[in-house]
């Protein structure tokens, strides 16, 4: 039995004035996700804990049925998204050329530079240090105003915090050892923060910024890091859970994170076509990702929101007729809410869900919005999807079996036989 989990980024949302006091997914019109709610067992899902924000990566880090405490942090995402190799001993973090103003500290008017060229950056970077004591820092280009740093040496940790506070108007932060007193942690936020300093020196004063503001343009005069982290060992998504896993997407993140995995990764044009290659996969567990619902929220109008999901519901047919006719387990939820107003960039509500097959047990909800699932029969958090789906899918193991060296989740496709 295949799984296919439409997965809605940013999905879920707050009651808005200017929707009447409905969320953007109750506002909207969604006849076929709701034809779907009227199959389906619904609820509510709280990703991690309830109230905490989570990022996109670290949700589907624990939806994809990790454990929180083995996130090795977005900056190893990134990397892998960019094809970066990853080395066993290195610590890799995030960077983005950012402007900045000296007012009572270093004021950041711009997070990331306006309208900067990869010929400006490479010229930027031969200033960068590339040794302080001890530890070598490497910085190579990712995506637009966008790097990734990498730091080598026998005393270096990625137990450190960041220096991008993650919005305009804020002030670089000092980097400090993060959650430990361990003296390599403390010795590489020395060696950062002197590194950020050596490099806004010489950044100020580069002909490339002194140019670009004679022009009229902002400049890049410093580089703001975060996400530190260091190459994790996690088990496969198959070799965890027992199903050959596939994401359908259009991001560079979900490719990130489909490596990190070792999942494989199927990009799409559009959702039509990213519908039409989850129904045609022979993969056993298909995520089937779009970012538009969150991109919408960020504008912070609702309205915008509302069209995306309208526009989302319309490619779905297809969905709905193999759901209702196939061998087929089908999820719709999200990742995270992100509110479409106010001053959150993600925000700690619960989530909508439903499953949709021929083992569930259909509940009387009629509608696929936050306040008519809350009526539903499931209350699950983000670490129970896997589990839900294997058992859906009848695949999921006894507990207390032991069929091997290791604790599974889920029945073996192979076993070790007695050798006579």
């Amino acid at each position: 039995m295949k799984t296919i989990v439409l997965l809605l980024d940013g999905l879920g949302d707050r009651p808005q004035k200017e929707l009447n006091g409905k969320t953007p997914l109750e506002a909207a019109n969604t006849p076929n996700l709701d034809i779907l709610c009227q199959q389906a067992e619904t609820g509510m899902m709280i990703p991690w804990r309830q109230g905490v924000p989570l990022g996109t990566e670290v949700a589907h880090f624990i939806l994809f049925g990790y454990e929180i405490k083995d996130f090795p942090g977005r900056g190893i995402i990134n990397a892998l998204s960019r094809n970066f190799f990853l080395e066993e001993d290195a610590v890799y973090m995030v960077t983005s050329w950012a402007y900045v103003e000296e007012k009572e500290g270093l004021f950041i008017k711009e997070r990331w530079t306006k309208d900067i060229s990869l010929e400006e950056i490479m010229a930027l970077k031969e200033v960068l240090p590339r040794e302080i004591e001890g530890v070598t820092l490497q910085w190579d280009y990712s995506i637009g105003p966008h790097g990734v740093l990498k730091l080598k040496g026998d005393s270096i940790s990625s137990e450190i915090s960041d220096s991008d506070p993650f919005y305009d108007q804020g002030y670089v932060m000092a980097i400090e050892a993060f959650e430990t007193n361990a003296s390599n942690a403390e010795h590489t936020a020395k060696v950062l923060n002197r590194y950020l300093r050596e490099s806004y020196a010489y950044l100020k004063h580069h002909p490339i910024n002194l140019d670009r503001v004679h022009k009229g343009k902002q400049p890049a005069n410093f580089l703001l890091t975060k996400w530190a982290g260091r190459k994790p060992n996690l088990r496969p998504f198959e070799e965890k859970h027992g199903m050959e896993g596939c994401i359908v997407g259009s991001s560079q993140l979900m490719l990130g994170i489909s490596k990190l995995l070792g999942m494989d990764y199927i990009n799409y044009k559009d959702l039509k076509e990213g519908v039409d290659l989850a129904l045609n996969s022979d993969y056993e567990f298909i995520h089937l990702h779009t970012k538009t619902p969150d991109e919408a929220a960020h504008t912070k109008n609702p309205h915008n929101k509302v069209k995306v999901l309208e526009e989302i519901d319309g490619y779905l047919k297809p969905l709905v007729d193999a759901a209702l006719k196939e061998d087929l387990l089908l999820v719709v939820t999200g990742d995270h809410t992100t509110p479409s107003s106010g001053e959150m960039i993600h925000s700690g509500e619960s989530l909508p869900i439903m499953f949709i097959g021929k083992n569930v047990r259909v509940d009387d909800v009629k509608t696929f919005g936050e306040r008519s699932c809350s009526k539903g029969s499931i209350r699950m958090e983000g670490c129970d999807l896997i589990q839900m789906i294997l058992n859906l899918t009848e695949r999921a193991l006894f507990y207390n079996f032991r069929p091997g060296a290791r604790r599974l989740n889920h029945i073996p496709k192979t076993i070790k036989k007695l050798k006579l």
